[in-house]
């Protein structure tokens, strides 16, 4: 008997991140649904945009050259418009998207949250011809239970990933919530 209620829990816990990744996925779905019905419907769209720019002009950075970057920040709101003091801003950021060009190095980097928790993190560059995709999916408590790297379309495995080649495009998952953190509290001082 404890054999087989050891093995029950066993095929729970293996199963339990495949759900929550496809939970996600079906969260980033939506709220991607949502973000595309606002930009076409403009004010009567389902999310409001916060939208943060630097150097909007393009002028040229010292000792970058060429520097733009943009931050859109996407969030919900109750109707309602609750008092401050019977809600919590943070709960409200839904996804926050962000764009860079520094020289030749582009990037484009998605933090997907829910309840004020990141729960996906995407990061795509390129430069000189070569390009990278990073994702990280993380649990209601801030872990990180799958990542994905891929450099030219090639999966890079966890060995590939501690190489001197590669090893500085092998996500940090507290870094990641660190600078998720840095852009919900610059989402909640725009509030």
């Amino acid at each position: 008997m404890k054999k087989f209620l050891i093995a029950l829990l066993t095929c729970y816990v293996l199963q339990a991140p495949a759900q929550t990744e496809t939970t996600i996925r079906q969260h980033y779905t939506e709220v991607n649904k949502q973000i595309a019905e606002s930009v076409e419907q403009g004010f009567e769209g389902p999310l409001y945009q916060n939208q943060w720019i630097i150097n909007k002009n393009g002028k040229s950075w010292p000792a970058v050259g060429i520097y733009a970057d943009t931050v859109n920040f996407w969030y919900d709101d109750d109707p309602g418009h609750l008092p401050a003091a019977e809600r919590n801003p943070k709960n409200v950021l839904l996804k926050i998207n962000t764009s860079r060009h520094a020289s030749a190095l582009y990037s484009q980097a998605e933090f997907l949250f829910k309840d004020g928790r990141l729960l996906f993190y995407y990061l795509h560059e390129g430069e000189e011809g070569n390009d990278w995709q990073t994702r990280v999916y993380f649990n209601t408590k801030g872990v990180a239970f799958k990542t994905s790297v891929k450099y030219n379309d090639r999966e890079l495995t966890a060995k590939e990933l501690t190489t001197t080649e590669y090893k500085d495009f092998k996500p940090n998952p507290a870094t990641i919530l660190a600078e998720s953190k840095k852009f919900q509290d610059l989402f909640l001082k725009t509030m």
